[in-house]
């Protein structure tokens, strides 16, 4: 397999990203496999397991976390209907406003 080159307005976009998590407290790093840029993020609570977060140059996101061993069915549902009110959100067309009150 080739690699290809990386767009340099794609890459200053990736690396723009990753400063804001890690301004948000993540621990989050620009990959580059084969030319194809992704950020994987990583927020470690002091009281719990890792939460983890990739995210490629063409938009996919992805977030992983660990329910508390114990959560109860309605308590898994509700951090996972949480977190997706917030990225049906974002994905409506508001990732520019979010993105300023992230900054805040």
């Amino acid at each position: 397999m080739s690699s290809r080159v990386a767009d340099p307005g794609t890459t200053a976009r990736m690396r723009a990203t990753a400063a804001v998590l890690a301004a948000a407290g993540l621990d989050a790093k620009v990959h580059s496999t084969r030319g194809v840029l992704d950020i994987t993020a990583s927020l470690h609570p002091s009281a719990g397991r890792s939460v983890e977060v990739v995210v490629d140059e063409d938009g996919y996101a992805e977030i992983r976390y660990w329910n508390a061993a114990g959560a109860t069915p309605a308590q898994v549902v509700a951090v996972i209907t949480a977190a997706l009110a917030a990225v049906t959100t974002a994905t409506a067309g508001e990732p520019a406003r979010m993105a300023e009150s992230a900054g805040r």
